[in-house]
């Protein structure tokens, strides 16, 4: 009679994948170990535990195999950019959905650091964004955070997954960009500086783009 699985280990068993998937190329016969070691604790909540714990010291592999010449290499960068847009993303979700629900206080306190920034403008605005566009705004910090992982794990499909959050989060923003309320809510250096992301962006994505390319003929 098999054991039925409690979230516990569900939780223990999604945690250690993340982690092993971590580990760099040298330290395979640790994911080995772990995943046999796993299977031998019985305690729910001590699995749970101990994946955090392996969690904890996959990363910290990862980290250590990372060279202090690598900080300012293109797959650094990269990471960096990713986690960027990550908190951003995740950031604009966040106080819209404050507003929203009428946590004020709250919205005030994420806002604080936009320029002119007026919770009475940015709660009509709020009220004027479609559910749709909350569905597209979740979605992006999800693709965002599929992107990173990927990267991380230097899969080839980071690059597309990141290219299709930033194209989303492009067309959420250019849909934002029609909101009249939008329009009041925020300041024009605010709209100034979006726009330059996106355009820096697309400068750098085409140039590795350009350079992936000519990479693939000559090879």
């Amino acid at each position: 009679m098999s054991r039925k699985v409690t979230w516990y280990r569900l939780i223990a068993q999604k945690l250690l994948r993340h982690g092993v998937a971590l580990l760099p190329p040298d330290r395979s016969s640790w994911a080995v170990a772990m995943r046999i070691e796993i299977q031998h604790i019985e305690d729910d909540r001590e699995a749970l535990g101990w994946a955090l714990g392996s969690l904890r010291a996959c990363l910290t592999e990862r980290l250590r195999a990372l060279r202090p010449r690598r900080w300012c290499s293109a797959h650094s960068l990269g990471i960096l950019w990713i986690v960027v847009f990550i908190i951003s993303s995740a950031y604009n979700v966040s106080i819209a959905l404050a507003a929203r629900l009428g946590y004020q206080r709250t919205a005030s306190a994420l806002g604080w650091w936009m320029k002119d920034f007026q919770s009475d403008r940015f709660a009509q605005f709020a009220d004027s964004i479609p559910i749709g566009l909350f569905a597209l705004m979740g979605l992006i910090v999800v693709l965002f955070v599929a992107s990173l992982s990927l990267k991380l794990r230097n899969r080839p499909t980071g690059f597309a997954t990141f290219c299709c959050a930033v194209g989303l989060s492009l067309v959420a923003w250019l849909y934002q960009l029609g909101i009249p309320a939008y329009l009041h809510a925020m300041s024009p250096w605010h709209r100034w500086r979006i726009g330059i992301c996106f355009a820096l962006t697309a400068s750098v994505l085409g140039t590795l783009r350009i350079l992936g390319s000519n990479s693939s003929t000559h090879a």
